[in-house]
């Protein structure tokens, strides 16, 4: 197999993940699992009566779950705009939750996972720039 149709391979494997989590409920995390809303002030609920497992789940959930996205979508393009298309997407994911009755389409997110897609981004734009003053 070709390196890129792995690439391609594995992106797909990361949106299929990044779908798992956003759009469907699932219970053991408290995710969709409650009334949907929306909420446009940042970080106004990252810290307001959240109790720790919330706390985990909401910054580190959305991290690490575009981090992935932003390694493998950086090996493909090498450019910026890999952190635009982070923002594109979280952005659609969060308007595409804010029509489900039980999802909360939250800015928090959206800056959370563009952050997510950027430290995917730099890790990998910094494992390539390594291996290539090493050659």
């Amino acid at each position: 197999m070709k390196p890129i149709f792995i690439k391609f391979l594995l992106l797909i494997f990361s949106l299929l993940f990044i779908i798992r989590f956003t759009f469907f409920p699932v219970a053991s995390l408290g995710i969709g699992v409650a009334e949907g809303g929306l909420n446009l002030i940042p970080f106004i609920n990252m810290f307001n009566g959240f109790d720790i497992k919330t706390f985990i789940v909401n910054i580190f959930g959305n991290i690490v779950l575009f981090v992935p996205f932003g390694i493998i979508l950086t090996s493909i393009m090498k450019s910026k705009k890999v952190i635009s298309i982070g923002l594109f997407l979280s952005v659609s994911i969060e308007v595409f939750q804010f029509m489900m009755s039980f999802r909360v389409s939250d800015i928090d997110d959206v800056i959370l996972n563009t952050l997510g897609t950027y430290i995917g981004y730099k890790i990998t734009m910094h494992i390539w720039l390594s291996n290539d003053s090493n050659t």
